[in-house]
């Protein structure tokens, strides 16, 4: 979904309409008559999350009816943003962004000298979810309490404001704009603010952060070099390591940019590649394809051709004309 109205073109009618395609559980109200309410909105929704840019120049409020559980982040691109948090009031300008749990939220305000705007992105509780069980064993978000202002000034929150540009320019722009990319960008700014921003389970991602030094992944690699073979769990390789679960999945994605089953899944694949490309292999494609772990042959013919640009059968092939050609008799050439 992407919309882009203003009051030029279209009725406050159509406004809310659209605002609450994406938030259903909110209620705007308005700081002075509708013909006052000049706007330019654009709406956007992407796998996991929704995200409007609103211009205005009245204030005005968003009041929440249904609790329903979701992430928010505000950034006010001009004016003051202010939020009612269970008790207190929270107020923040464009040098900070604003992170809302919803349920725990009862308002927020929108004000401002003349023309004031701000960027919202909501998450679905099912995406921060996902980020949140990858990032740090048990984290909810119930019981993650991401601290509500975020400062921009700091270098993840210089990133957080890099991205969210960079999120805005591609639901603006046609050309580039995708539904797979714009979700990869909000995944990306959902990580980014957890592993970069004070909440409830920052001590048990210190202790993941601590515990997966480069020295204790280099030894899951050795691990998985030797044991290869072997049908390898998680749990056996961080055991190995003298770490958690966690923490070696939060080692891989820091030292070698990779899931630590992918990382074994192609040095599993190199293995096989090494076997049927050798002068000396015996073995049928099925056969090494098993010894090295591949009990389905569609996935590995899929995943050896993405990684070698060539079917396991053209690389068995060369590897026997390459023992034909080393055969005794065929090296002199004689008829």
């Amino acid at each position: 979904m992407f919309t882009d109205l203003s009051s030029r073109d279209e009725s406050f009618e159509k406004f809310l309409s659209i605002f609450h395609q994406l938030a259903p559980h909110a209620r705007i109200e308005l700081n002075g008559g509708q013909s006052a309410f000049r706007w330019h909105g654009t709406f956007a929704s992407a796998r996991g999350f929704s995200w409007w840019e609103v211009e205005s120049e009245i204030d005005w409020t968003c009041r929440f009816a249904q609790q329903k559980e979701k992430l928010g982040l505000v950034l006010p691109s001009s004016g003051t943003v202010s939020a009612r948090i269970r008790n207190r009031t929270v107020a923040i300008n464009r040098d900070y962004a604003l992170a809302l749990s919803v349920p725990d939220v009862r308002s927020i305000s929108y004000s401002g000298r003349g023309k004031h705007g701000h960027v919202t992105l909501e998450f679905d509780v099912a995406a921060v979810q996902r980020t949140l069980s990858d990032i740090c064993e048990g984290a909810t978000l119930k019981n993650s309490e991401l601290s509500p202002q975020l400062d921009l000034a700091s270098p993840g929150g210089r990133m957080l404001r890099a991205l969210g540009e960079a999120l805005g320019a591609g639901m603006h722009d046609a050309s580039i704009r995708s539904e797979k990319s714009m979700a990869l960008l909000g995944e990306s700014i959902l990580r980014l603010v957890f592993l970069n921003f004070p909440h409830g389970v920052s001590d048990r991602l210190r202790r993941h952060q601590i515990d997966a030094t480069s020295r204790r992944i280099t030894k899951a690699i050795d691990f998985m070099r030797a044991n290869m073979h072997q049908p390898l769990t998680l749990s056996e390789v961080a055991e190995a390591s003298g770490i958690s679960v966690r923490s070696l999945q939060y080692g891989f994605r820091r030292f070698r940019n990779i899931t630590p089953l992918a990382f074994l899944r192609e040095i599993r694949l190199e293995a096989a590649q090494a076997e049927l490309s050798s002068s000396l292999n015996m073995l049928s494609i099925k056969d090494v394809a098993l010894k090295w772990g591949f009990a389905h042959m569609g996935h590995f013919a899929a995943r050896y051709r993405a990684a070698y640009g060539e079917t396991p059968s053209e690389t068995a092939r060369l590897g026997r004309a390459e023992a034909a050609r080393t055969l005794p008799g065929n090296a002199r050439g004689e008829g």
